[in-house]
């Protein structure tokens, strides 16, 4: 059984949760999502597994999941990126790139995004991944607009405002 933090409107721990009870009762939770880049440096979308509880079979950011009981953002990122991805990175590694607030598009959850500054080599855990995809940003924009019941809302909702902050750094 996994266990969250459970917190109020202004992120702040105001117990403890079952990943369940955070699902089904819409108590605010958090997560991270990772914009990852391959060695064409391109985006690293998933097809999250059939398996999957939410969203199952849907296209998503590269990497993402739950900031688990007592651990921070980034240790979530770093956690994250090895169960998914089996890519080890340093802290120093991620770059925040915006916050958002819990909402009914994210799963009520505080959703930290953090971009990867290098370059990696993802191979997929099967039990969380059925398929990755290296694509531009402006393929990913046109595949959200020509297709958007192939994504998870999540990432329908949080990628035009992310994509804007990636464009800026590069």
């Amino acid at each position: 059984m996994e266990y969250f933090d459970w917190v109020d409107r202004s992120d702040r721990v105001m117990g403890v949760t079952t990943r369940q009870d955070a699902h089904q009762k819409r108590l605010y939770h958090r997560a991270v999502h990772l914009y990852c880049r391959g060695n064409s440096n391109g985006l690293i979308l998933q097809k999250r597994s059939h398996a999957k509880d939410v969203e199952p079979g849907l296209w998503t950011v590269g990497c993402s999941g739950h900031v688990d009981r007592g651990e921070s953002y980034e240790q979530a990122a770093v956690r994250e990126l090895q169960e998914e991805l089996n890519v080890t990175i340093e802290l120093s590694q991620l770059t925040e790139l915006l916050r958002s607030d819990p909402s009914h598009e994210n799963g009520y959850e505080f959703v930290c995004s953090f971009e990867i500054q290098v370059p990696i080599q993802a191979v997929l855990n099967p039990k969380e991944i059925l398929e990755l995809r290296e694509l531009s940003l402006l393929e990913v924009e046109k595949w959200i607009f020509q297709e958007p019941e192939n994504f998870s809302c999540s990432f329908r909702h949080l990628f035009p405002l992310v994509k804007k902050r990636l464009q800026q750094i590069t």
